[in-house]
């Protein structure tokens, strides 16, 4: 039997399942704490949780991109965005901010993340 694992593209559908995200909220806030930043996820109703997770992580990105370079690449290697993809994604949309197209990817791959876990995890 072989899983089929979303792509990046193709998590729209998972944007407002609320059992994954209170996951993704937690590796997110995981992986942010491991570099001693914190990220706050209040689950307001005027958001939804892609917006207030990538409010929350756009500033801090915004920071690391023009102070702590090696920080930023160490937390997305920890993520698990290498560098060629993310220089890749950054050529497909030469219209939007670096800090903006770092955000969107590290809320996708970490969603993604947490649905790999929960397809491994239902089929043991």
């Amino acid at each position: 039997m072989s899983l089929s694992i979303p792509k990046l593209t193709e998590l729209q559908e998972y944007y407002n399942r609320q059992d994954l995200l209170e996951k993704v909220v937690e590796q997110i806030q995981k992986d942010f704490n491991w570099f001693s930043l914190e990220i706050k996820f209040s689950n307001k109703p005027e958001l939804s949780a892609y917006q207030e997770l990538y409010q929350e992580i756009l500033p801090l990105i915004d920071e690391m991109l023009n102070d702590d370079y090696i920080k930023l690449m160490g937390m997305l290697y920890r993520i698990d965005i290498d560098e060629e993809f993310l220089n890749r994604k950054l050529k497909e949309t030469p219209n939007a901010d670096t800090d903006e197209v770092i955000t969107d990817l590290i809320i996708k791959r970490e969603l993604q993340k947490v649905i790999i876990k929960q397809l491994y995890s239902s089929n043991n």
